[in-house]
Parts: C-alpha cells; sequence; structure tokens
C-alpha cells in the first residue's frame, strides 16, 4: 500500500534504507564487518523512531486541513447543488433532442471522476534462474595473475621384473603442464536521477542492487559456456546409446559425470522409454525437483539449463540443434575469483551524457574481477542431438 509522505519523510525513509543496504553490504562477502553493520542498523534505528514522530505530526496536519476543507466544500454544495444539476442535464441534451449519458470512458462526462488503482511498488514476474557457479571450481586470489602446476596425464606400465644382481632398466619420469590465470574487469553502471530516488515509494537503491546480481550470474554463465563450447567441435548424437558411449566410453570412469542441457534437451531426454514404454528419465527420490538418469551402473544427474540461459540453434530442413554438456565441470572450468561484487554510488561522478554533480543525480556502479580457465579438457565433451 503506497504510503502519503511529506519531503521529510521520504528524506528519512531513503536514509533509513540506505543505512540497511549498507548494512546488508557489511555483513554479506568475504570482508563481513559486523561492527559497522551494528552501528549502521542503529542508525536506522533511530532515523525509524524520528520518521513516525514525523509521520503522526503529518498525518494530524493532514486531517484538521482536511476538516477545514470538507466544512468549506459543504456550504458552497449546499447552495449551488441545484443550479450545477440543471447545468448538467442541460448540456447532456442536444439540439436535436438526443441525451449524452455521462460514462467513466470519457474523461470530461465522468471519467475523470473514478479513482484508478494504481500501485508503485516495484513487483516481479517469475523468471527461471540458473547459475554455473556451483557446477564448476572456485578459487579465491589475492593477485592479478597467477599459476598452478598440474602433472601431465600419462599411462604407467609398471616395473620391470629384475633378476638377482641383474640391472634395472629407467622408466619414464612424470612431466608437468601450467594452468596460468590473468584477472580482468567486468562492470557496468546505472546513472539515476535524485528526484527519482526521493520520490518514488519504491528502494529503486535495493533493485538495483539485484540487479546488478542478476548481472553477476549472466555473466559467469556466459564465461562458462564460452570455456566449454567455443571452439570445440561437438559430437553428434542421435539417440541414447550415442550419450552412453559419451559416458562410458569417451570420458570413462575417471569422472563423475553430469548431463547439461537446456529445456529443449530436457523434453528430448523426458520422451526416451523402455521397452515396456516406462520413461528413463526419473526423479532424484530424495529430491524429486532433481532428475538422473541410469548410465553405466551409475546415476546420472540431469542438469536442465533454462533455454534464455543457453538456447538452441536452428539446424537444416526447420530442426533444432539441442546442445549437451556431459562430464564433470568441476575439473573442467575453474573460476580464480579476485573480487567479489563490489558496487559503489557517487553524486560527483560523469559518464558520457551524465553529469552527477551538475544533473542533481547518482551512478551506481557494479564491478567483479575474475577470470575463467579451462582446466581439464578431458573432463567434458560437448555434443548436440538434432531433433525435427
Amino acid at each position: 500500500m503506497t504510503i502519503t509522505m511529506n519531503k521529510r519523510m521520504r528524506e528519512l525513509q531513503q536514509e533509513i534504507n540506505d543505512k540497511t543496504a549498507q548494512a546488508k553490504a557489511f555483513l554479506s562477502g568475504d570482508g563481513k564487518d559486523v561492527d559497522k553493520a551494528s552501528a549502521l542498523l542503529d542508525d536506522a534505528d533511530r532515523l525509524e523512531k524520528e520518521f513516525e514522530a514525523e509521520k503522526k505530526l503529518f498525518e494530524r496536519e493532514q486531517r484538521e486541513a482536511e476538516e477545514k476543507s470538507q466544512k468549506q466544500l459543504g456550504e458552497k454544495q449546499e447552495v449551488g447543488t441545484v443550479e450545477k444539476f440543471a447545468g448538467t442535464i442541460r448540456g447532456m441534451v442536444r439540439k436535436d433532442g438526443t441525451v449524452t449519458p455521462m460514462t467513466e470512458g470519457v474523461n470530461a462526462n465522468g471519467g475523470y471522476t473514478v479513482p484508478q488503482d494504481i500501485q508503485t511498488e516495484i513487483e516481479h514476474f517469475k523468471e527461471a534462474e540458473f547459475s554455473f557457479e556451483k557446477y564448476i571450481s572456485k578459487e579465491n586470489v589475492t593477485t592479478n595473475s597467477g599459476r598452478r602446476t598440474f602433472q601431465a596425464k600419462a599411462t604407467c606400465t609398471g616395473f620391470t621384473e629384475v633378476s638377482e644382481a641383474g640391472t634395472i632398466s629407467a622408466i619414464a619420469s612424470p612431466t608437468y603442464t601450467p594452468i596460468s590465470y590473468t584477472i580482468t574487469d567486468k562492470a557496468g553502471f546505472i546513472p539515476l536521477t535524485k528526484d527519482l530516488i526521493n520520490d518514488s515509494s519504491a528502494n529503486l537503491k535495493a533493485e538495483i542492487v539485484k540487479w546488478f546480481g542478476r548481472q553477476r550470474t549472466a555473466t559467469i554463465n556466459n564465461k562458462v559456456l564460452y570455456k566449454l563450447t567455443n571452439g570445440v567441435t561437438a559430437t553428434a548424437i542421435t539417440d541414447l546409446k550415442g550419450l552412453k558411449k559419451l559416458i562410458n566410453v569417451t570420458l570413462g570412469s575417471a569422472y563423475d559425470c553430469k548431463i547439461f542441457t537446456n529445456d529443449d534437451g530436457l523434453n528430448w531426454l523426458d520422451s526416451l522409454e523402455d521397452t515396456q514404454h516406462r520413461p528413463l528419465l526419473t526423479p532424484v527420490p530424495s529430491e524429486p525437483g532433481k532428475m538422473q538418469l541410469c548410465i553405466g551402473g551409475k546415476i546420472r544427474e540431469v542438469v536442465a539449463v533454462p533455454n534464455s540461459v543457453w538456447a538452441s540453434t536452428a539446424g537444416s530442413n526447420s530442426s533444432t540443434v539441442i546442445p549437451f554438456i556431459v562430464g564433470e565441470l568441476t575439473e573442467a572450468i575453474k573460476m580464480f575469483d579476485r573480487q567479489a561484487l563490489e558496487i559503489s554510488v557517487s553524486d560527483t561522478a560523469a559518464v558520457t551524457g551524465f553529469n552527477a554533480f551538475e544533473q542533481n543525480g547518482v551512478i551506481m556502479k557494479g564491478v567483479i574481477r575474475n577470470d575463467f580457465v579451462k582446466q581439464d579438457a578431458d573432463a567434458y565433451k560437448y555434443a548436440t542431438v538434432t531433433v525435427s
């Protein structure tokens, strides 16, 4: 419900919202500061008491003004009611004798008197949310570049037998390969006027903080998919047997494989049946929201990525090419995180086309710093299924 507020109440409400948002920021992430958060919340409590006092005074003044206005209006209406009614009837009757009815569909004929139900609080449509972040490996780092050393993959052939006092043969030694990272900045900003912030009944700053969080998730999804698919030739499969071969033979027993696909791929898997016409895709008993397939004597989790995040592509003859990633993404992709989402607000900054100081506004900026590397290219396979 929208609350009518005077200028001082809006200022107090904005200060409360700002301090609450700052306190939340100090309580989240790796660099928590409980003392600063507690002090900000104490300030917010004090401002709320002042807000309530200001609200009581404002409501009292409104009641007194309304009572005075109603009294004056009643005196005027008593004198002019008959004249106004007669004038209205004369205006409704045309020269040809026809009558124009008063309707709410025409503003001048009564529509202006019909109240409108307008709410300014921001509501959200339901949208599919997904993040690859929980499926890949992640390491927090304190430098802008670095390197990790891995022992290269090799097949061990074993020792050779040696007779008593015989000569021992040399065996192949291990080799090593580096995995390097270089941190880059990813950022964006949104300019707003202070009039909009102060006059809006919605907490726009908090809404933009949430929006920046969604932008961070979208950035991670884009980078992970790029690493997994860019420059990689997809394996074309036509049925479940092809999917099984990827897991059982191509990837083998070294990896704990999951099956990643989009909504179209989930629908394709959901249409697969055994000889008794029972669906092969089944829910996980302990977590009905998750789906699974039994491949290679093991239960393989099926992860559905929304089409809005990972879209299918158009094939020839009006067909659809559905993407699949099969493998263990914690081994395939690693995110080196230098700086979690940092949000800053400035009323003196300037960007192209908007000067916050000159135009009485603020600029909100979100920045993340990270890098994504392909740690083990053998830990996954990119595949596609073409359906008509």
